[in-house]
């Protein structure tokens, strides 16, 4: 989506279809700031970016959820009314930021940025990617294309993407 806003029509290579496998399954769950020190700022910007996503591309399963933390114990009467929906025990909750979480469906996301980036000149293809295709350029080797169900993809540049099946690259 974001190479289509920048003027380059991308190919992409989708094994089965969109967000087939995780990408599509998580569980969105989107938080501001909890991170440490060395991704606070990751998280803040990603935190911004996925409400100007959901109001540019009209995603209409992204919320603003406010976080809340929760000490487990016995329940007492403020703990079941603040939160009666909470299984099990809880001693104590408070809210720790009204506006600090999101949430988004994760398959919602994924189809509605391909779109957009078909709409802007994205290319999308099913296949089984096999192989990255590469010629001698002085003392390396230059990209040329992908190996798509045994079709050559022209390329100059390639950008693999496979979440927790990155290790099948070196293959």
């Amino acid at each position: 989506y974001y190479l289509t806003l920048r003027g380059v029509k991308p190919v992409i290579i989708e094994r089965e279809k969109v967000a087939a496998a995780a990408s599509g399954k998580g569980g969105g769950f989107l938080a501001r700031d909890w991170g440490d020190s060395i991704t606070r700022k990751l998280h803040t910007v990603s935190f911004r970016l996925h409400a100007e996503l959901a109001e540019t591309l009209g995603i209409e399963s992204y919320r603003r959820l406010p976080v809340l933390s929760v000490v487990p114990g016995k329940r007492n009467s403020r703990t079941k009314d603040l939160c009666p929906w909470l299984d099990g025990d809880v001693a104590d909750t408070r809210v720790m930021d009204e506006e600090g979480g999101a949430q988004v469906a994760p398959l919602e996301l994924c189809t509605k940025l391909m779109d957009a980036a078909i709409s802007r000149g994205a290319e999308l293809r099913i296949g089984t990617a096999e192989g990255v295709e590469t010629e001698p350029d002085g003392s390396i080797e230059r990209v040329t294309g992908v190996k798509v169900d045994g079709t050559i993809i022209p390329a100059d540049r390639v950008c693999v993407c496979l979440g927790p099946w990155a290790a099948l690259a070196q293959d």
